[in-house]
């Protein structure tokens, strides 16, 4: 049996590395050979996959939250390398939509003796992401959020940054064109799933084998029109197309029209600024799922 490499985030959840060794003795305890890989900053889980795929591994496994998947995703996408699953973070949304059980034992055991299946990524100038990325408002937000603030509430830290910088930031214009599409307004959202920060999200449509993204744009900015755009999203519903429009497409291109400094995020981390090309990476990824993805 090959030994396989499990990458986890220490600090994910606030008890990562508790979490870690439980899942190190449960997936011994299913007869697994196991290299255990603690990350070390950011970039170190791309960098230890990336690692790991290029000696060969036929799995690897990862424990922690959304963005640790993330830096571990854009290690091994487009390699034969098939990525098993432990969430263990605060937010496990890539878990939720794969169907994967949040009990460590149980998510041992399916990383490590389930089956395979490949799924899109979305990919972001350079930067692959496996659930949205947000342009404008939520992005403005998770630059915003302080790090103690969401440390001591954890995700309650998101609403509360959320409403400041509603009050305080002027929401730029922004501009996404897409074949047989031009669109403006003032939030962008891309999906690659249906979730977005925990089981709700602005596309439940989308899902992550149909070789497209799901783009909606709120087309205004005022405080009604952001409220209705998140009780929809909550509701797992549509903003009346009054407000927002949504349309699929393989790539997009967003921009200022008029030049200013508008970030973007994807699976939760800040990657850039506009503007971006952002399209999707067909069946780039082999990931161990939980349900019939």
């Amino acid at each position: 049996m090959k030994t396989l490499p499990l990458i986890y985030n220490p600090a994910a959840g606030g008890s990562g590395e508790r979490r870690a060794r439980r899942a190190v003795r449960a997936l011994e305890g299913l007869g697994c050979l196991v290299e255990a890989l603690p990350t070390s900053g950011t970039g170190s889980a791309a960098s230890l996959a990336r690692r790991a795929a290029r000696q060969g591994a036929p799995r690897l496994l990862v424990a922690g939250g959304d963005g640790t998947i993330n830096e571990v995703a854009n290690g091994i996408a487009g390699s034969s390398t098939e990525l098993g699953i432990i969430p263990t973070g605060t937010a496990n949304v890539l878990a939720i939509e794969l169907g994967l059980p949040l009990k460590i034992s149980n998510a041992c055991r399916l990383a490590c003796q389930g089956g395979s299946t490949s799924v899109d990524l979305g990919l972001a100038g350079d930067r692959y992401f496996t659930l949205m990325a947000g342009v404008g408002f939520d992005a403005f937000v998770i630059k915003n959020v302080n790090p103690i603030l969401k440390k001591s509430i954890r995700r309650a830290a998101f609403p509360v940054t959320g409403l400041v910088t509603f009050i305080q930031q002027d929401l730029p214009l922004l501009a996404v064109s897409a074949p047989g599409k031009e669109v403006e307004g003032y939030f962008i959202i891309i999906s690659n799933s249906r979730y977005y920060g925990g089981k709700f999200g602005p596309a439940p449509q989308a899902s992550m084998t149909d070789g497209m993204l799901d783009v909606c744009v709120l087309k205004g900015k005022s405080l009604q029109e952001m409220l209705n755009f998140w009780v929809a999203a909550l509701r797992q519903s549509h903003v009346d197309s009054s407000r927002a429009e949504y349309f699929q497409a393989a790539e997009v291109a967003i921009s200022c029209p008029f030049g200013e400094e508008v970030p973007v995020q994807t699976d939760g981390e800040i990657i850039g600024e506009l503007p971006l090309k952002i399209r999707v990476a067909p069946a780039a990824l082999r990931v161990v799922a939980g349900r019939v993805i």
